[in-house]
């Protein structure tokens, strides 16, 4: 068989343009598909993990009336102590939710404070310092690490971001916060001791002390936050707007969603964006990966053209072959092996083009140009999709090369002499 192999070498050596030419339209068909796929799949993760960063899959947002005569629909102690007694919960955290203006030196942001109890604030990853203090008389704030892209100068609306304070370490400042949107409310001055590590929006304290902090700061008798009954009273438990509830696992997440659907309440769950995004994210991969499929079918159609060409150009030769004894299926191995060869370098020299592609064009300038957050990216080859298209280039190449390869198999000796 060494000579099959002598003989393939030999004739792609004499036709080094179309062999080239052959091989860069499998290159170029590679890079298309691989490229293609590989930001889809790039994209798919940068989506997928930062809904994962804003809330586990496995967790549940329930709203409650804060007003109104529904008080069946409040979330208090008892209310939430029932709804823990549902199948598949695990834990149920009261929330409060509050609306405020944040002052930071020039600095304004209109910004979501959340206290939760301590229980759920130890599962947070904490970047920076430190979680909130159970315990001291004002609450400490955990703020999230996107939190200061809401700030901006109210003089020149200049960003924080984009100010040379940016890069100023904010553990152990302090914020101006109004806990009321009206204009001239109190501000209170809160310590930061934490940076979330997770992508957020919002600044977190401890529920209990941030409790027992407003009820110290009533404003004639009312706390902030608490919704009053129909006389302007307020009432006599303390009611959370929401409510994080865990499930054991995802596969209960539809099921108690639908439970507390049914009871009235308002949900919300990442689960549910998350399998919409999973399917949209399917449908374009699919559209990708067949942009990239049209370019390598392309190159396939070279390389069937190149081997149909090369049996008519060898037909004087392959008479010769078969009139020394070459049988039927060493034709067909020689020209099959010539095309898989063809569609072999090919896939590999793409491949390894489209590392270089996606690294340096898509990774590092695409990512420059859009001015995403550095260590973004947009594209990601694994393993398995490179060895796939290997191996799929050889297939593709093979399967080009098998009709001219058959044909040339099955001419007879004396028609090949006389062409």
């Amino acid at each position: 068989m060494t000579w099959i192999w002598h003989m393939c070498i030999t004739n792609m050596k004499q036709r080094g343009v179309r062999t080239l030419l052959t091989i860069l339209g499998v290159v170029i068909g590679v890079i298309s598909i691989v490229s293609l796929l590989a930001i889809g799949i790039g994209v798919k993760r940068e989506l997928l993990s930062t809904v994962e960063q804003t809330g586990s899959v496995t967790e549940i947002v329930i709203y409650g009336q804060t007003e109104g005569k529904r008080k069946n629909q409040m979330l208090t102690d008892r209310k939430l102590t029932e709804l823990t007694q549902m199948e598949h919960v695990s834990e149920i955290y009261p929330r409060q939710t509050m609306t405020t203006i944040a002052q930071y030196g020039h600095y304004t942001g209109y910004v979501q404070l959340i206290a939760l109890p301590d229980a759920y604030l130890q599962q947070m990853k904490v970047k920076k310092g430190a979680i909130p203090s159970a315990n001291g008389r004002k609450p400490e704030l955990l703020i999230g690490k996107n939190v200061m892209d809401l700030f901006f100068n109210s003089n020149t609306g200049a960003g924080y971001t984009d100010s040379s304070e940016a890069d100023k370490d904010l553990v152990k400042q302090s914020l101006d916060i109004a806990l009321d949107m009206e204009e001239g409310a109190e501000k209170h001055r809160m310590t930061i001791c934490g940076i979330t590590d997770t992508m957020s929006y919002d600044i977190y304290c401890n529920l209990g002390v941030m409790q027992k902090y407003l009820k110290q700061n009533k404003v004639d008798g009312v706390v902030a936050g608490q919704p009053l009954d129909a006389n302007g009273e307020p009432y006599t438990e303390w009611i959370y707007d929401s409510a994080i509830i865990k499930v054991e696992d995802t596969s209960y997440v539809d099921q108690v969603v639908k439970k507390l659907q049914d009871k009235g309440y308002q949900v919300e769950n990442n689960k549910e964006l998350l399998d919409s995004l999973q399917r949209e994210l399917k449908i374009v991969q699919l559209m990708l990966g067949g942009i990239g499929m049209i370019a390598l079918i392309v190159a396939v159609i070279g390389i069937s053209n190149t081997m149909t060409t090369s049996v008519y150009d060898r037909i004087t030769e392959i008479g010769i072959l078969k009139v020394l004894g070459c049988d039927m299926d060493e034709l067909l191995y020689l020209f099959l092996l010539e095309s898989g060869i063809l569609g072999g370098i090919g896939g590999m020299v793409g491949i390894a083009l489209s590392y270089v592609l996606t690294q340096f064009g898509i990774n590092y300038l695409g990512v420059k140009l859009l001015a995403m957050p550095k260590g973004t990216r947009l594209a990601v080859i694994p393993p398995k999709l490179a060895v796939g298209a290997f191996f799929f280039s050889v297939a593709l190449g093979l399967l080009a090369g098998y009709f001219p390869a058959r044909m040339a198999s099955k001419l007879k000796p004396m028609d090949a002499m006389q062409k």
